[in-house]
């Protein structure tokens, strides 16, 4: 029975072109469990579109000196295109600065609100005073209050995962001018998320998205409800985005976690209107319509589709949950973590300028982040188109379509009598598909790959212990070519553009993708076919070519990339005066719970305050008496209402806890570290 499924890729942000990290993180994967789907016969829409309204499109658009459209319509053009010729084929992709997605937001939370999980109050946010102006999460760069990492966002922490707000950064400051700012009073919207951790926690434990749920998303989700949910503020100071439909929300858009999800139902919603059948969107997402909506997305996105996005979607009521989230960690290139800023990355677009799309594909599905972190090695890339899909893939289309070419003038011979062989042979045509789709279904699509290639193993097994050149062919060259035939529509969810190809070197009609999975079990190449035109599928990758490409894309950055570690000069470093305190005495922050407020003596010097986020391992009056190594001539700095004159030097262990440091022996309070 044909299933309907709607599969979503996670919106990438319009403020910068689409790297091989992101393509492998969720928009591949998303398209081979699409095409599989559309080959099994089943009602499928892949649905994405650009994230166009984050503080990284505003933040761009300062820098480029241009305006946030004119970024947005740059980069969702750059993204499409990169899709389109890496094989990543959308029945929509929007944007969501357009006008439905503007209208629908605005209705959702309207709905939200009336349903009582919204509701408004006087906060605290960081307000730059030399931008005038308060400053959003990517505006805000500070500490991590959980585990201490440095310059994070503030919007979540890249290093543990943490999801932040912008006024809980440790020692914050302005990145676009650098200042400190200060925290003054504003009225935000807020989204009751402490209202449905029971039946967030309920939903994950469901047979239906914890069926194939990763581990680590699984986990995540539970961690977080156990911690407790909290409320979180729906709409921030700034003019770029979804106006906020509330009295007193002037100067005020909709925070864009929460505008950027609705952008797959406003996707949905653009292609239906497009389809000229304007409600036919709500078969894939109302309620009491039978539709498994399937999220693909990469490590970085588990917060918000496990939680966050279900959460929004009970507190509205009417629109379907998720069926299932498929979530991949992150890609590495060559070792190193990518790095964007540094240049460590290579961009969609640039390899795909240089290489064949489908061997790009192939190499990016064969090391999938699935389970863990991966990582992208020239060098592996073309041994790997090389030796597997040239070698094996290629290997057999060539042979046997250039063997029927040559020795038998193009037609595909009568078989003869099946040996057992041959019989093995049929059966295992019977049976591959269902082994390749049934990989799919369970999201394990290394694996589905390897079974794919398996085909075409198995296929240069048959054709070298047969030996056609030596012997009777004919059966041995039909069965070949229904082989091929197999190939062909069970390898085109992975290698679109070569499927296409070895369909039309077997001349077969129509395309392959008009084709089904069912169909690739049957022996329907007939004798007396006429093949077409015979090519090489791909071209051998030469180390010139490796070479080449990592020196016209990679070299210039390589020594920025060696060390994620920001280099600073001598002159800069001796600057800092380090000095030996004790710590006098210890109480609680009264606006976080991480936070701890310290008095520390420096001798000579005087007593200092100092706010630090060692909580969550130091234990208050434990450590009165201690003495740490004090950063003494920092700007005094407003940590969430408290003023800090110092930092406290600490190391961070496996576990991420901050580890005090401190002289080996007492030492005179206020001595100078040298």
């Amino acid at each position: 029975m044909p299933e309907r499924i709607l599969v979503t890729a996670a919106l990438p942000y319009a403020n910068g072109p689409i790297h091989v990290g992101h393509a492998i993180g969720c928009y591949i994967p998303a398209d081979v469990y699409a095409r599989y789907h559309r080959l099994k016969g089943d009602d499928v829409l892949y649905i994405c579109g650009t994230d166009e309204h984050g503080t990284p499109i505003t933040v761009s658009a300062e820098k480029e000196g241009v305006s946030p459209k004119d970024v947005v319509d740059k980069y969702h053009k750059m993204h499409l295109e990169a899709f389109k010729r890496i094989g990543v084929e959308f029945d929509n992709f929007s944007g969501t600065a357009r006008p439905q997605h503007y209208t629908l937001s605005q209705e959702f939370f309207k709905k939200v609100e009336e349903n009582g999980f919204i509701h408004r109050e006087t906060v605290e946010r960081p307000f730059c005073p030399n931008c005038n102006r308060f400053l959003p999460d990517r505006y805000v760069k500070g500490e991590c209050p959980e585990c201490g990492a440095k310059d994070e966002r503030g919007d979540q922490c890249e290093k543990c995962g943490k999801q932040l707000e912008p006024h809980e950064l440790v020692n914050p400051y302005c990145t676009i001018c650098r200042n400190t700012p200060e925290m003054r009073a504003t009225e935000h919207w807020f989204f009751e998320l402490s209202k449905l951790g029971e039946r967030i926690a309920e939903w994950v434990d469901s047979g239906k998205v914890s069926r194939n749920l990763p581990n680590n998303a699984r986990n995540f989700a539970k961690g977080w409800v156990k911690e407790g949910l909290k409320d979180r503020a729906i709409t921030r100071d700034m003019s770029w985005g979804v106006p906020v439909p509330a009295d007193g929300a002037e100067g005020k858009v909709l925070y864009v976690w929460f505008d950027a999800p609705i952008g797959y139902i406003s996707s949905t919603i653009e292609w239906a209107k497009e389809k000229g059948d304007e409600d036919c969107w709500k078969r894939y997402w109302m309620n009491g319509e039978e539709c498994k909506i399937v999220h693909f997305i990469g490590k970085d996105n588990i917060p918000f589709h496990i939680v966050i996005w279900p959460a929004m979607l009970m507190a509205h009521g009417e629109y379907n949950l998720p069926w299932q989230i498929a979530s991949n960690e992150f890609l590495n290139l060559e070792g190193r973590k990518m790095s964007t800023s540094r240049g460590w990355v290579i961009w969609l677009h640039d390899i795909l300028k240089e290489f064949d799309a489908d061997a790009v594909r192939y190499y990016l599905l064969s090391i999938a982040p699935e389970s863990s972190d991966s990582d992208f090695k020239l060098d592996e890339f073309k041994e790997r188109v090389n030796n597997e899909l040239i070698a094996t893939y290629g290997n057999f289309v060539n042979r046997t379509l250039t063997f029927i070419s040559q020795k038998k003038g193009g037609i595909v011979p009568n078989p003869k009598e099946f040996d057992a062989a041959d019989k093995k042979l049929v059966k295992f045509i019977e049976t591959q598909p269902d082994i390749v789709g049934d990989a799919v279904d369970k999201f394990t699509l290394m694996s589905a790959l390897s079974k794919m290639m398996n085909i075409a193993q198995e296929g240069n097994k048959y054709f070298q212990m047969k030996e056609p050149w030596a012997k009777e062919n004919d059966t041995t060259l039909y069965l070949c070519a229904n082989l091929l035939r197999t190939l062909a529509i069970v390898s085109e969810p992975f290698l679109p553009q070569s499927a296409e190809k070895i369909w039309g070197m077997l001349d077969l009609a129509g395309a392959v993708h008009e084709h089904s999975f069912d169909d690739a079990k049957k022996l329907e190449v007939e004798a007396g076919h006429q093949i077409g035109k015979v090519s090489a599928l791909y071209q051998k990758l030469e180390d010139d070519k490796i070479k080449s490409f990592a020196e016209k894309y990679l070299h210039a950055k390589k020594e920025d990339a060696k060390s994620d570690v920001e280099m600073v000069s001598y002159e800069q470093f001796s600057k800092l005066d380090l000095r030996v305190g004790e710590i006098r005495s210890v109480e609680n922050h009264p606006n976080a719970d991480k936070l701890i407020i310290l008095k520390i003596d420096l001798g000579e010097m005087g007593q200092r305050q100092v706010v630090a986020g060692i909580k969550q391992k130091y234990a208050g009056q434990d450590i009165v008496g201690r003495q740490v190594i004090v950063v003494s001539n920092l700007e005094p700095a407003k940590i969430r209402g408290i003023e800090s004159r110092g930092m406290l030097l600490a190391a961070v262990d496996e576990q991420d806890a901050p580890t005090l440091l401190k002289p080996d022996s007492k030492i005179k309070n206020g001595s100078k570290v040298a």
